[in-house]
């Protein structure tokens, strides 16, 4: 459905309530000259549209009560509302008595002009001036009077035509399923329990039948009417025989209410009684519109309109409300703030239609994670926050645990398979602050602590992270020039095949030494570098390096076969990589089975695609291996579907092969998943001749690690490579 604000929505509505409503409507300018002239107008006057927009309103008035309409007039200028009874004259010079409501136009907060209503009491029945009120009902809406005070106003203008009648009025749920009573202040007691939530369809009484069918359902004897064969009982026993009830619309010809009128005799629809409910149909209608756009306006004021979720404003204030009520012994408050792991990457790939469906997914199911007093809200992108009300200490944790936990289970989305992870960061009050940006602020820095420390992880705040913090805006600053001041290198760390215990390739690794910070580890830099972006020219530099040192050994007599370069999530995902790595290999000249290009498991969450990329890269002749495999989300039907040549069994799990038994199996298990489907597997961090052994035993093809060398400039791997080949292990 079409959400309309305001003012445009509500202008285009009471245009069309002037143009179409039943009694004189008019507008005057200050001079008192005719602006507007409805067709109810046309009928009383005589005068046509174009005659009137060129007359004054004194040219149709009475001499003896010229004076009375000027003072009238003067009094709306200044901007009082007026109400008399006047005659007029028409153009067949007939007299028509008339009651007139005016009121003040305003346009930017000044008056413009008059508009006025104009009501024949000469041949209108006693019945019609029932709805003469209306104005009175747009008064209320335009002063803002609560949405039930307008309806209930409406019914007893309805109700006050006869003793017999009694009138409700019904909005459908949101869900559309049932119809919800928001207006019967004379409706029995008992019945009206009954009537608070009223299913909507084919023979749910006259009103969820006329909400289903979207027309007018007229029962003229429930007792009879198989309609009401559900709720006859309660109808009648609250002494009710009939009941007339008509949809609601809105310009969009959706149903947004019904309008019952309930009978205590049996009764059949009589003209007089049509003409009231369609003028009440068609102000229930405008204001039903008004307090839903109302409503929508101040919903999107407080809450994220992706997602529903609430959003910074309303967060915040609730957040201060909060706080301001106190502290409540025994229990704390907690602020999580966290955002999703490379969802640039994927709104980039896959574009903004998608992320936003992923937006929404994520959003339920962080919503189905919460308790019902707790919030959760986005800021915008992929940033959540979560607000945790008088918890224990001790539950905050499975809280958040329980958020992790919901994104285990990969997202399906456009028929797309994928998993994301959140790194959430957690401040509490009292203990890291008691001030809103105090809070915030604490939680933003512990999640950069949780994203350092790994994905899917949260992290709680402490002081140190305070100094990690400014480490970090320094690394970041540092990072920006380091490439144009040629801070990297690479070493070289020697990858070594078992079965002849020669050395056939190597894994380059990136080391920078900053003139500012000295020498920094990559697990300081590298996620500072994939955040900002600066992976991209940092990564192209690292092809581009270690493709030419790899020539340069080629050339020199040191036969390696490969040389292995780490991709990044956002360089795997960027539409040029293939073009480029296959421009290095062109520009230094190594054949393209020289090199391996190294991927994560989580860099496969979006199956599909990264087939794709995979494919394409196998297209122009280079080695695919996964690293630090059994850490991730691959699956062995994964794993077959994808054009990979080498696993590497992360360290984690050879570090403790020797003496945990969990471990041990699992790297056999995947030597032999990897035999399998005829991938070479490699052992990371073999640093003993214990974990050498078994994974020997094992028949694991190639091993790289401190057992046989640390990382190497490419003058000691040169070195190294001559000594290897002449030793045994």
């Amino acid at each position: 459905m079409k959400i309309y604000s305001e003012p445009a929505s509500l202008l285009g509505i009471y245009r069309s309530l002037f143009d179409n409503n039943h009694d004189a409507c008019y507008a005057l300018d200050l001079e008192g000259n005719f602006m507007l002239f409805n067709q109810a107008a046309v009928e009383i006057t005589g005068y046509s549209q174009e005659e009137a927009l060129k007359m004054s309103f004194v040219s149709i008035i009475y001499d003896d009560f010229l004076n009375e309409a000027v003072n009238c007039f003067h009094s709306v200028v200044l901007g009082n509302y007026e109400k008399l009874n006047i005659p007029i004259k028409n153009k067949n010079g007939k007299r028509v008595e008339l009651i007139v409501t005016a009121g003040p136009i305003y346009i930017n907060g000044q008056i413009n002009g008059i508009i006025g209503m104009a009501k024949d009491l000469t041949e209108k029945a006693a019945l019609e001036m029932q709805l003469s009120n209306q104005n009175q009902v747009l008064e209320m809406v335009a002063k803002g009077s609560p949405m039930k005070d307008v309806l209930d106003n409406i019914i007893f203008l309805i109700e006050s035509s006869s003793n017999d009648i009694i009138c409700s009025i019904l909005v459908p749920d949101k869900e559309g399923e049932n119809l919800l009573l928001k207006s019967g202040p004379n409706l029995p007691t008992e019945y009206k329990k009954y009537l608070t939530i009223f299913p909507i369809g084919p023979k749910e009484g006259s009103g969820g039948t006329a909400a289903y069918y979207k027309r007018p359902v007229i029962t003229k004897d429930i007792d009879k009417d198989l309609l009401w064969k559900k709720y006859k009982l309660i109808a009648l026993a609250s002494g009710l025989k009939a009941c007339w009830s008509y949809p609601i619309f809105d310009i969009n010809n959706e149903v947004i209410g019904i309008f019952e009128m309930y009978y205590k005799k049996l009764h059949n629809p009589e003209e007089p009684a049509r003409e009231i409910i369609e003028k009440a149909i068609y102000l229930t209608s405008i204001v039903l519109q008004h307090y839903r756009s109302e409503e929508k306006i101040n919903f999107m004021a407080f809450h994220d309109e992706l997602t529903g979720l609430a959003n910074r404003r309303l967060f915040k204030e609730r957040l201060n409300t909060t706080l301001n009520a106190g502290f409540n012994p025994g229990k704390v408050m907690a602020v999580m703030y966290f955002d999703l792991d490379q969802f640039k990457l994927i709104n980039d790939s896959l574009g903004h239609t998608f992320g936003d469906k992923l937006l929404k997914a994520v959003a339920k199911r962080l919503q189905s994670s919460i308790r019902q007093d707790d919030l959760v809200s986005r800021w915008g992108g992929d940033e959540f926050t979560i607000l945790l009300m008088n918890i224990k200490e001790r539950e905050i944790k499975i809280v958040a645990q329980r958020i992790l936990n919901v994104f285990e289970k990969s997202f399906s989305v456009e028929g797309k398979e994928l998993f994301i992870t959140p790194g959430i960061g957690i401040s509490l009050y009292p203990y890291d602050g008691v001030t809103t940006e105090e809070l915030l602020r604490k939680a933003d820095i512990a999640m950069y602590q949780a994203k350092k420390e790994g994905r899917n992880n949260y992290q709680f705040y402490n002081d140190k992270l305070d100094k990690q913090s400014i480490e970090r805006l320094e690394i970041e600053n540092q990072l920006r020039k380091a490439l144009e001041r040629n801070e990297f290198t690479l070493e070289y760390q020697p990858i070594i095949e078992l079965s002849t215990e020669k050395l056939t390739g190597v894994e380059a690794l990136i080391r920078w030494k900053s003139p500012v910070l000295g020498q920094l580890s990559p697990n300081s830099f590298i996620p500072v570098a994939e955040e900002t972006g600066m992976i991209l020219p940092i990564g192209e530099w690292v092809l581009k390096t270690a493709c030419q040192q790899m020539k340069n050994w080629l050339d020199n007599g040191i036969g390696l076969s490969t040389i292995s370069v780490n991709i990044s999530l956002r360089q795997f995902y960027q539409p040029d990589l293939v073009p480029m790595i296959s421009e290095v290999i062109k520009e230094t000249g190594i054949h393209p089975s020289n090199l391996t290009i190294e991927i994560t498991e989580s860099m496969t969450m979006d199956v599909t695609i990264a087939k794709n990329i995979l494919q394409d890269l196998k297209s122009i002749g280079v080695n695919i291996s996964i690293d630090d495999f059994g850490t991730g989300y691959s699956s062995l039907s994964y794993l077959k579907r994808f054009p990979i040549d080498f696993l590497k069994i992360d360290q984690s799990f050879i570090r403790d092969i020797a003496n945990s038994k969990d471990d041990e199996n699992i790297a056999t298990t995947i030597l032999l998943m990897g035999r399998n489907l005829g991938l070479n597997v490699i052992a990371e961090g073999v640093e003993t001749k214990e974990q050498l052994s078994i994974l020997r035993s094992n028949q694991c093809h190639e091993a790289q690690g401190y057992l046989f060398s640390r990382p190497l400039s490419p003058e000691k791997l040169e070195q190294l490579f001559t000594a290897f080949h002449m030793r045994k292990i």
